[in-house]
């Protein structure tokens, strides 16, 4: 009798107990996809305000109008800060490296470290699954293939 008892409460406690921790489980991977979520949401809009940040210099630029040092230099500090919280470690590493290659004067090397900048962040969104190169985005920049080359 005592066992028939035991075995009773056993049937009902065990399902219980998987039960709760099924759900345990269940909102643990909830709460880690909906924070994964956030920060891909916060990566893609670093990357793209890191990329339309160099695209209107580059509008500047081609229509010859002044760049706002200042509102320039409050855009990278945010950047440093975004790319710094949100990337991985391969973009915040080339990210560093493009930054070290602009206080020196091969502009050669500067553009090199960019590209590879840029291209890490394209390779960050789209899973390594790019197949673009320096090249590809040189002509998109310059919207020349012989200025490309010229410049790579």
């Amino acid at each position: 009798m005592n066992q028939d008892i035991i075995i009773a409460i056993l049937a009902i406690i065990i399902p219980a107990l998987v039960t709760g921790l099924g759900i345990i489980i269940a909102w643990q991977t909830e709460k880690l996809r909906t924070m994964r979520e956030q920060l891909s949401e916060k990566k893609c809009i670093a990357y793209a305000d890191t990329v339309k940040m160099f695209y209107s210099i580059l509008k500047d630029i081609k229509s010859n109008k002044h760049t706002n040092n200042n509102a320039a230099m409050q855009k990278m500090i945010d950047m440093k800060r975004d790319i710094f919280m949100y990337g991985s470690d391969k973009v915040f590493k080339a990210f560093n490296a493009w930054l070290l290659t602009t206080s020196n004067t091969d502009t050669k090397a500067q553009l090199s470290a960019f590209l590879d900048f840029v291209l890490e962040m394209r390779r960050e969104l789209y899973n390594n699954k790019t197949e673009l190169t320096k090249e590809d985005i040189l002509i998109n920049l310059t919207q020349s293939k012989e200025e490309a080359q010229k410049l790579f």
